[in-house]
């Protein structure tokens, strides 16, 4: 494996973006959706403009290993023909450690990749597409959209419970895209906080503040091995607003950076600062659950991310720079 050029004691007391994607969003470009594409250097001049030391990174989509049109059209994963890459986000993850190491050594000091899989299908053969990655570049966690992938996040107590044994030998942490929404079937917080449960030696992050869903943030809060972040914050906020529930939280919605106060506040060892650069901005027509589309007309900038972290205390952005190092590297 090749060594890891960020250590533990580079990150304390730093300001940590612990959620932002590099690469290309295939479906949204061809669909003239927005955000469609991000480069190590966009990131790193965004980063150092507001004042961000370091940031996690990783892909946007598989696209390329499926059928592009149909993937394009109608946001369906079907089998390619010839498919571009030869398992569930091969092309996309070497692209993203080959753009922070090699193309942009110059910001590769401030990145920490992470790679992608999909938790049920081809298994074995994505984990011989990381261990062959791993020989070349460092790789600090793993990043897992079960919506995208159109893969239950349960499959890894199932035919992926061998990824979870592959991450636990690295000690790579697991960041999940989460939902309570029921149109997702796929990404539901509370299949992500069982596994979480089985596996007390991962360590676990639900992201998007899990909608402010009160039942599982709370759940989240009592297992010492699971963080919540805050990716897309402002337009969360603005989301959350329209479709505020009863089984949310009870919090002023008028303001993201008071959200975010109030979450720190609840639960100051859990909370995590992301910003899911470039997609702070969400312009598409996603695909949900079978046969059901959502549409997002949201946006929002890297500096309304920013400043709900800068909202907080000294002491609370301690906290949250001391949670994202337990994170990456645990206790």
């Amino acid at each position: 494996m090749s060594e890891r050029h960020i250590q533990r004691h580079d990150l304390i007391g730093k300001t940590i973006d612990i959620h932002s994607h590099i690469g290309v969003a295939v479906r949204e470009a061809a669909q003239i959706h927005f955000p469609y594409c991000s480069s190590a250097e966009d990131l790193a001049y965004r980063q150092q403009a507001n004042g961000v030391d370091y940031g996690v990174v990783f892909p946007i989509s598989p696209a390329f290993h499926y059928d592009l049109p149909t993937f394009i059209e109608t946001g369906e994963l079907v089998p390619a023909a010839r498919p571009i890459s030869a398992v569930p986000y091969e092309r996309e993850n070497r692209l993203v450690l080959t753009d922070v190491y090699q193309f942009c050594p110059e910001h590769s000091h401030r990145f920490l990749p992470f790679i992608s899989v999909d938790p049920g299908r081809l298994i074995a053969e994505q984990i011989a597409s990381l261990e062959a990655l791993e020989q070349e570049f460092a790789i600090y966690g793993v990043k897992i959209h079960p919506l995208l992938c159109r893969s239950h996040a349960l499959a890894l107590l199932d035919e992926g419970a061998a990824l979870l044994s592959f991450f636990a030998e690295r000690n790579w942490p697991l960041l999940f895209h989460a939902s309570t929404d029921p149109t997702d079937p796929y990404s539901q917080a509370a299949d992500i906080l069982t596994v979480a449960e089985r596996h007390p030696e991962l360590r676990f992050c639900l992201a998007h503040c899990i909608g402010c869903h009160r039942a599982s943030l709370e759940r989240a809060a009592r297992l010492p091995n699971v963080f919540v972040d805050t990716a897309a914050l402002k337009i969360q906020v603005d989301l959350f607003r329209t479709i505020k529930s009863e089984e949310m939280l009870d919090l002023d919605y008028s303001d993201h950076t008071r959200v975010f106060q109030a979450l720190v506040e609840r639960y100051p060892t859990t909370m995590l600062w992301g910003s899911d650069a470039p997609f702070h901005s969400y312009i598409t027509r996603r695909l949900q659950g079978e046969g059901i589309y959502r549409e997002f007309r949201l946006k929002g900038t890297y500096e309304q991310e920013k400043a709900a972290l800068d909202a907080l205390t000294p002491e609370q952005r301690r906290q949250i720079s001391d949670n994202a190092v337990r994170f990456l590297f645990g206790d």
